[in-house]
């Protein structure tokens, strides 16, 4: 009887068991506010360019099916410089539907294209990213969507922002929360 418990109980924990390996890539180039992620991730002043790319091009090199890769490859490149490169890596991700790429591309297009801008951060917001869905009421409600019509009512800008407010955790994100759900009242 202990034998089976003992069985059962290992075949419990083995469901717990972490789903995916982590990577170097993962070490050098998640994000941690990346839903994705894989690992503890980096903020941005702390990413080891180099150390990224290299990882994550072997990575990507090894699993070229898996998008938080070519995320994380694009990640890097951009912040070495390598725009147009570390771009077309994000991209990628983007249409493999990997949320914070399709959230970064879209703030990688504002300038050139707001409209594919405001596309790609409604797709990130519709998924659930909290950025993508304050970034998305903000630059409604800044005027930076330009010619673009925006495809989220505000009625659907109101439940962004109340969805997003379950996933704050920190007094200054609520405070801008809060104005944000003041200014997008007066849209109603």
């Amino acid at each position: 009887m202990r034998i089976l418990i003992s069985a059962l109980f290992a075949i419990a924990l083995s469901n717990y068991a972490i789903a995916e390996e982590i990577t170097a890539c993962d070490v050098e180039a998640a994000h941690p506010s990346d839903p994705n992620h894989v690992g503890p991730g980096k903020e941005t002043a702390n990413v080891d360019t180099f150390a990224g790319i290299a990882a994550c091009r072997y990575a990507v090199k090894n699993s070229p099916e898996t998008a938080r890769f070519h995320y994380q490859l694009g990640r890097s490149l951009v912040y070495q410089g390598e725009m147009e490169e570390g771009t077309l890596h994000v991209k990628h991700a983007a249409d493999m539907n990997y949320v914070q790429a399709q959230f970064v591309l879209g703030l990688l297009s504002k300038g050139k294209d707001m409209c594919q801008a405001e596309s790609l951060i409604k797709a990130a917001a519709d998924q659930g990213l909290k950025s993508a869905r304050i970034t998305y009421v903000s630059d409604f409600l800044g005027g930076s969507l330009g010619d673009c019509t925006p495809s989220a009512s505000i009625k659907e800008m109101s439940a962004y922002l109340e969805e997003a407010r379950l996933q704050m955790s920190d007094y200054y994100e609520n405070m801008l929360l809060n104005s944000l759900m003041r200014e997008l009242k007066k849209h109603q």
